[in-house]
């Protein structure tokens, strides 16, 4: 605008000198002849020109002096178009005059007055004033412009101008100052063509400026009310006027320039606090305005970066201003306060320092502005943090998201939890609400990091969430679902079997069932629902299996406790004291071992805890494989390693069960048959007190030993099939006297000892003493075809021998040298049907010597068995 003035300045020169020599040559053609003798009129009409107090005298040069013209015509606006005709004027003037004074020059627009004397020209007028000295140096029209004041915007212009004669070039070089503001300007004029260039002192206000150039309000704004400075000043303002048919025009797209702002404060919206930087270049380049920004802030948040640019100011296209917001700053309140400003509802925070996030938005302005939307592309480097995406929080190390059209889009954001290591990615629909992710798991822990109770590896999730009025977060590979409000969240497993691969400690051996957890205040979570065992690990007193168990329990986020109840208060787990409880329910403790050793083989961990894992049972049997333990109460404690210290009693009875790796010991001392019977599989015997050693691996050979004190042989199918033979045949009958008979063989002392294998019972020796006889034999069962064969020998005390020693010798009885007798038996058939014969003498003699002996050797061993059994139980 500066530039401008200084053109329209030398334009009035022009006019009024061109005007001048109009009056001028009217003055010649009447008083020529007088000029020599100085003329004065008081007043002369030629036409429509009226003079008053004319004198004009020739003296080597001419006077000219005038009170008072009037011209009938309007005063042209000052131009540079036909600059050379107006200097070869001045040099006319310079040539004839050496004094020219016109008081007052009437137009029909305007007035003006013009003194020339000395080389020194002073014109005045309604709109400008000049004050110049001119003079003419070989080619060039020189003037010295010592004031150019532009009455009506109080404009000073002050400089030096040249015109070159013969080249018809202009050049005009100066300081100036306007609207408050000062500084330098040079403008070349060349045909027509006018370049030129300027550049300011620090000044303290734009806005009288800016407003010469009648901007779009909206884009007037931002620069002077948006963006205000303490301090500005213009580095340079350069351009190029052309001049054609007498018109000026700019050339927008030719402008170049740059102002620089000082301690600058910027309000990029007005809902919004300015932020402030240290200094400010606004550049106008091509039609565009550039805000390029110096150690920006906004509310303590580094914006360096950040620019702002204000495009097609000019033209046909309707403008816009372009943000790139760069802010380096927490994802919070403040930066939520930017992006709603913009009316833009990202539901993401992240506590990172470092995070660099860029918001670009292209904003339309002008007068159709109001029609059209604000285009907003957000992207922002994630720095590690707390993420909230709406209320799932993440603690992240880096990552990238993308926000345009509606669209919030997550790239690689890497979790790193205590709980979960992984990346998640996917896209949020910001209108809808709701969002589809990706979770890939490299490793995700529920429980203990030592000991977890569920954990996923290398897995890929996909994870769907909403959050309309509260949290929803979907996965369905996983069939879980969970909501949350303000004060409540829901957790609902519609499939614990989709879980139980990464199941670390299935106490419950589950593959199935439903579960639902809900916490109140996000620190202690109840859960109820119902699981399914895969196998029978409990089972009631009529052998009965539960597979679908009802289960609750609350787990303290803050104390890491968790208790568990299942099958209605039947079974109860403390999971911090690594113990459980079970009441009125059993247990099949082989098959609860198998399940966690799956789990051990499968992730090389120990499946229970670090610390040994106790089971206390109440009114409750133990199982292992086929043993029973029938107890009131037990106390099993399982060892990191696997190993098993048990020990369980009833009705004063005790057992005592360990396992050492692979080997297996079971002893019970003295103990009734009703503890007797479930160790070892066979109910035959009744009434006595039973002393048990069985020792070794179960999958492969259990040696045991069943030490025998009182009681009754009776009520098995063997037994009875044995009674039988004997009431058939006569030589036999006999037998009822020492002790069989439908009540049972009455048994003083014994001892049985077996081998068991996965297929086999094999009987290595059996020995029942009565009241008048013994029994010794050897065999084996095939567990598998249920198939028997067992040898026995039935030998009778001396007493019953002479009573039998009249009748005649048969082939299947023999009689001893003191009067004894032994009659031979074989047991074959199966279990279900057992076929009992007599053996012939010959076959009876096959039995090994050492059970023969057994006979002689009984109440030896019997004493020394009863000895080393009671060193082994040390029941506590």
């Amino acid at each position: 605008m500066i530039k401008t003035t200084a053109i329209l300045s030398a334009r009035n020169i022009h006019i009024a000198i061109r005007d001048f020599f109009i009056t001028l040559i009217v003055l010649i053609a009447l008083l020529f002849f007088w000029l020599f003798h100085g003329i004065n009129i008081d007043k002369l009409d030629i036409g429509k020109y009226r003079i008053e107090k004319l004198y004009i005298k020739l003296n080597k040069k001419l006077t000219l002096k005038i009170a008072e013209i009037s011209f009938p015509k309007k005063k042209s606006t000052l131009l540079l178009d036909n600059a050379d005709k107006t200097f070869d004027r001045i040099k006319n003037l310079l040539t004839f005059f050496d004094t020219v004074a016109l008081e007052k020059v009437h137009f029909k627009n305007n007035s003006l007055a013009l003194f020339y004397a000395d080389n020194i020209l002073y014109i005045t007028s309604n709109d400008y004033e000049i004050v110049s000295n001119i003079s003419r140096e070989k080619k060039e029209l020189v003037a010295d412009i010592s004031l150019l004041y532009l009455k009506k915007d109080h404009v000073t212009i002050s400089g030096k101008l040249r015109y070159d004669l013969k080249k018809n070039k202009l050049k005009v070089e100066g300081v100036f100052d306007a609207y408050g503001i000062k500084g330098n300007f040079r403008a070349i004029q060349q045909d027509k063509e006018i370049v030129y260039a300027l550049n300011t002192d620090e000044f303290d206000t734009l806005s009288p400026l800016i407003k010469r150039f009648k901007m779009d309000p909206a884009i007037e704004s931002w620069v002077i009310d948006k963006v205000q400075a303490k301090h500005y000043k213009i580095e340079y303002l350069k351009g190029k006027i052309s001049i054609d048919k007498g018109t000026i025009k700019f050339n927008p797209v030719g402008l170049n320039g740059k102002v620089l702002f000082n301690d600058v404060s910027i309000r990029y919206h007005d809902a919004l606090s300015p932020a402030y930087a240290k200094n400010l270049r606004l550049t106008y380049r091509k039609g565009n305005l550039y805000f390029d920004l110096e150690d920006p802030m906004y509310q303590g948040r580094d914006l360096n970066g950040t620019t702002v640019v204000i495009k097609h100011i000019v033209g046909s296209q309707s403008p816009s201003l372009t943000l790139d917001l760069h802010i380096v700053s927490p994802m919070d309140n403040k930066v939520e306060e930017i992006l709603r400003a913009y009316s833009l509802k990202i539901p993401v925070q992240h506590t990172g320092e470092k995070n660099q996030i860029i918001v670009n938005l292209k904003i339309p302005l002008g007068r159709s502005s109001a029609t059209k939307k604000i285009k907003a592309i957000v992207d922002v480097n994630i720095d590690k943090g707390l993420l909230k995406i709406t209320d799932l929080p993440l603690y992240v190390e880096g990552g990238k998201a993308h926000y345009e059209s509606g669209m919030l889009l997550f790239e690689e954001i890497g979790i790193n939890e205590t709980w979960c290591k992984g990346k998640i990615g996917g896209k949020v629909n910001i209108d809808k609400q709701y969002a589809d992710l990706s979770l890939k798991v490299d490793d995700f822990i529920l429980g203990e990091e030592k000991n977890p109770f569920i954990e996923i590896k290398e897995k890929k999730l996909p994870l769907h969430l909403s959050y309309n009025k509260t949290l929803y977060v979907n996965l369905p590979t996983l069939k879980t679902e969970i909501q949350k409000s303000e004060n409540t969240l829901h957790i609902s497993l519609s499939d614990i079997g989709l879980l139980v691969p990464f199941l670390q400690q299935n106490i419950l051996g589950l593959n199935g069932g439903k579960l639902q957890i809900i916490s109140k205040d996000f620190k202690q979570y109840e859960f109820n629902g119902t699981i399914q065992d895969k196998i029978c690990l409990f089972y009631d007193s009529s052998n009965t299996c539960y597979t679908h168990i009802p289960v609750n329990g609350i787990f303290n986020t803050k104390t890491e406790q968790m208790t568990f109840d299942a099958l209605n208060q039947y079974f109860y787990t403390n999971a911090t004291k690594t113990w459980v409880q079970l009441k009125d329910i059993n247990i099949d403790l082989k098959l609860f071992l198998a399940e966690h050793k799956k789990f051990q083989k499968r992730n090389k961990k120990e499946p229970l805890s670090h610390k040994k894992f106790i089971i206390i049972g109440k009114n409750s049997q133990l199982r292992y494989g086929s043993y029973s333990l029938v107890t009131d109460t037990y106390d099993i404690e399982i060892l990191p390693n696997g190993d098993i210290e048990a020990t369980g009693s009833i009705d004063g009875d005790v057992v005592r069960f360990t396992k050492e790796k692979e080997h297996f010991t079971i002893n019970a001392f003295r103990v009734k048959d009703r503890m007797l019977h479930p160790l070892i599989n066979f109910t035959g015997l009744k009434n006595g007190r039973y002393s048990l050693k069985k020792e070794g691996n179960p999958d492969t050979k259990m040696k045991g030993r069943i030490i025998i004190e009182g009681g009754v042989l009776s009520d098995f199918k063997v037994y009875n099939n044995i009674l039988a033979l004997i009431n058939t045949l006569p030589a036999l009958t006999m037998f009822n006297n020492p002790g069989f008979s439908v009540k049972g063989f009455k048994i003083e002392e014994g001892v049985v000892e077996y081998t068991m294998t996965p297929k086999k019972i094999i009987l290595d020796s059996i020995y029942l003493k009565g009241s008048s006889a013994v029994v010794l034999g050897k065999g084996e069962i095939d567990t598998v075809t249920k198939k028997i064969n067992v040898k026995l020998a039935i030998l009778t005390i001396r007493d019953f021998g002479k009573i039998v020693s009249t009748v005649p010798l048969l082939g299947y009885i023999l009689m001893g040298d003191n009067d004894s007798m032994t009659v031979g038996m074989t047991i074959s058939g199966t279990l279900d049907h057992p076929k009992v014969s007599t053996s012939v003498a010959k076959d009876i003699l096959t039995l090994p010597v050492e059970i023969l002996k057994r006979m002689m050797m009984t109440p030896v061993k019997l004493r020394n068995q009863k000895q080393n059994l009671y060193k082994i139980l040390k029941i506590k």
